[in-house]
């Protein structure tokens, strides 16, 4: 190696720390400076939802003002292919979805496979024709995509958590049946879909023990996480991983707090 391109290594190298240096330390000063602060309804709206019956499609995005552009960010503007004769108005927002094919479902206790639906974010109609709209993205999960389908948006309103924890029914468990497009495990702070919800007496804030029987069922319980009801439907109910002890996988066994 030649002394001109050694020379030009160590310049760079040390151009490269000077300009790094900031970034670094400032990136270590804001855990400890400014903390990080969690939108927790944000993310639950942001959920995977499970649904039995295939949800209206009707309302969809279609393509972007631009040729060719078919997939969209945060502030990017979109067009619906719906407008005020199909209800739409200026202001409203609405959820962006779409269904994901995903044969690792698990079959909740019933039997029933569920769809899985993606949140691909949320949108602000902000002109609308009578057969066509205008929108704006509000906030993203993930890319919108063009077909991606609409629903009428509303944040969740967070439960607190039960001030009577009640004791786990482990003698009538629901199970997991699926996370976020495809997800087949989760961790502390993750969300995931019970087959269980207010038509088995779940409610909002209800504390659940997720657990494994031990040899083949004669063994004890193992305990794996403990979890709260977040969003609760009919027949499915998000639900928040608290604390783990291991790896959450759908499939688990939840019991719920009676």
């Amino acid at each position: 190696m030649s002394r001109n391109v050694r020379s030009l290594i160590r310049t760079a190298a040390g151009v490269t720390a000077i300009t790094l240096a900031p970034i670094v330390a400032d990136a270590q000063d804001l855990p400890a400076a400014r903390g990080v602060v969690r939108d927790y309804a944000a993310e639950a709206a942001c959920a995977a939802h499970a649904v039995g019956m295939p949800p209206d499609t009707s309302i969809r995005v279609g393509a972007g003002r631009e040729r060719g552009k078919a997939l969209f960010g945060a502030n990017d503007a979109l067009v619906i292919t719906s407008g005020t004769a199909q209800g739409l108005k200026v202001g409203q927002e609405y959820f962006v979805r779409r269904i994901v094919p995903d044969r690792f479902v698990t079959p909740g206790s019933d039997g029933v496979r569920t769809s899985s639906i993606h949140t691909a974010g949320w949108i602000r109609i902000v002109d609308a024709q009578s057969d066509s709209a205008i929108a704006t993205v509000t906030r993203l999960c993930d890319g919108i995509q063009q077909g991606d389908f609409l629903e009428p948006f509303q944040k969740p309103v967070l439960p607190a958590a039960s001030a009577t924890p009640g004791e786990p029914d482990f003698a009538n468990p629901g199970h997991l049946v699926m996370g976020d497009e495809r997800r087949q495990m989760a961790a502390q702070g993750d969300l995931m879909i019970l087959d269980r919800g207010s038509d088995h007496g779940v409610h909002g804030g209800q504390r659940l023990t997720i657990f494994r029987p031990t040899a083949g069922g004669t063994g004890p319980i193992a305990r794996i996480a403990e979890a709260t009801a977040v969003l609760v439907s009919p027949e499915t109910t998000v639900i928040r991983i608290d604390k783990t002890t291991d790896a959450v996988f759908v499939g688990d066994l939840v019991a719920i707090h009676r």
